[in-house]
């Protein structure tokens, strides 16, 4: 049992460190839309992948702890309360609820006997799902409120972001699926 404690820890140590690794790589703004592209968000999807929803709320609760103390966590460098209200907060904070989603809707999607871990498609659809609906909706929503926008055309302008968020969805469900199944369990 303390075995197993260790590793979670450890896991998650490591997955959250790959979050803020990520951060280092700098987001690029469209000019249309004051939320940039970043390398992020793949990282949360990893962590919603493989560390299910348990594990991987807890470790997105700590960034978001992290984000208030003022640590320079997010992309560009930034931290502090004002980020957590500011214009992109919305996304922000929809990070935290990914993963607890990933796993109450995975828990609807049928499994082959014996598989710890989703399978690709079922990765691939959910996280991308939860991306359009879940990432965009909380985003746009925030956004269009405290910016004074029309939330149709906020959530719209998201749909820039599909091809980067597709590519990164791929690449997150073919990595998850790399691993061993040890990790999973």
């Amino acid at each position: 049992m303390q075995g197993t404690r260790v590793r979670d820890l450890t896991l998650e140590a490591v997955f959250l460190a790959l979050l803020i690794v990520f951060a280092m790589i700098p987001g690029m703004t469209l000019g249309f839309l004051p939320v940039p592209v970043v390398v992020q968000n793949l990282g949360v999807m990893l962590i919603t992948l493989v560390l299910g929803a348990r594990r991987g709320s807890a470790v997105m609760a700590v960034f978001i702890i992290m984000i208030a103390l003022g640590l320079p966590v997010l992309t560009g460098g930034h931290g502090g309360v004002a980020v957590l209200v500011g214009p992109t907060a919305g996304y922000i904070w929809a990070w935290l609820f990914q993963p607890a989603l990933f796993g109450l809707l995975s828990v609807f999607w049928p499994k082959k006997k014996g598989q710890v871990r989703p399978g690709i498609v079922q990765s691939f659809v959910l996280i991308f799902l939860l991306d359009l609906i879940l990432v965009y909706g909380f985003g746009a929503g925030w956004l269009s409120w405290t910016a004074h926008l029309d939330f149709v055309k906020t959530y719209w302008a998201n749909m820039i972001f599909i091809p980067g968020d597709l590519l990164k969805v791929a690449l997150a469900t073919i990595v998850v699926q790399a691993l061993p199944q040890k990790v999973f369990k």
